[in-house]
């Protein structure tokens, strides 16, 4: 048994030499179709993190500018990317109807009113904080997986090609530099190609992720602003 199995390895070895070059040119096909998907996903990400903050940043001037809730909403609106302005949004348009669905509650219980319809704002904050964290999040799933597949797919390439080298000495008998060095080096350009594709999404997915953090950050700390912010205007509407 072991001599018929070590024949058919033997057999099959120039086989699998002989697709040494098919299997480099798909290894290099597959890491330049990642490169090329990875850039563009770098870039539109770039741009609308870009816009995300420009947005932002005007929403923000404009809310702390005016003490007019429905004017900020209506600028709100126009601010489509910003997380903040859709959440302002969103918040304003459940106090609003919430304030007409309880406004005999409002009148008659007050305080414990506006407890029970601060609490149903904040879930709705967290609500959206989430759905704009995953409109953040897409695609650098796709990043993380080329910065770690990329190597070894080169990697894989790279041996191939080796193995086709060894091969070809052992067709000639003999191992000079002429014989081994051209194979071995259209090998190891595969895995220089691996890591040309892998680095660039590792650092990029780090950079992208990093912005995300930050973003969830200030979002936490802009959602208990807003519903601090509602609360006063229900309180104030109780009073009055």
């Amino acid at each position: 048994m072991p001599s018929i199995l070590a024949r058919s390895l033997h057999d099959l070895i120039p086989l699998l030499a002989g697709l040494g070059s098919a299997i480099q040119i798909l290894v290099l096909a597959a890491l330049l179709v990642a490169s090329i998907v990875c850039w563009s996903l770098m870039w539109r990400k770039a741009v609308l993190l870009h816009r995300i903050g420009k947005q932002t940043r005007t929403f923000m001037a404009t809310l702390h500018g005016s003490n007019e809730l429905a004017y900020v909403a209506v600028a709100a609106t126009h601010l489509p990317l910003s997380p903040q302005a859709n959440m302002f949004h969103a918040m304003y348009d459940q106090l609003h109807a919430l304030s007409q669905q309880h406004r005999k509650l409002l009148d008659r219980v007050g305080g414990e009113a506006v407890t029970v319809l601060s609490d149903h704002l904040r879930h709705l904050a967290h609500q959206i904080q989430a759905e704009e964290l995953r409109r953040c999040e897409q695609g650098l799933s796709f990043l993380a997986t080329t910065a770690g597949a990329a190597p070894f797919i080169g990697l894989l390439g790279t041996v191939w090609g080796i193995m086709q080298s060894f091969h070809a000495i052992g067709k000639r008998g003999g191992a000079t530099l002429a014989v081994v060095g051209p194979g071995i080096s259209e090998a190891l350009v595969a895995t220089a190609a691996g890591l040309a594709v892998a680095i660039p999404a590792l650092v990029a997915y780090n950079v992208f992720v990093n912005r995300v953090r930050q973003l969830e950050t200030d979002l936490d700390h802009f959602a208990e602003e807003l519903t601090l912010l509602f609360e006063s205007h229900l309180i104030q509407r109780v009073e009055h």
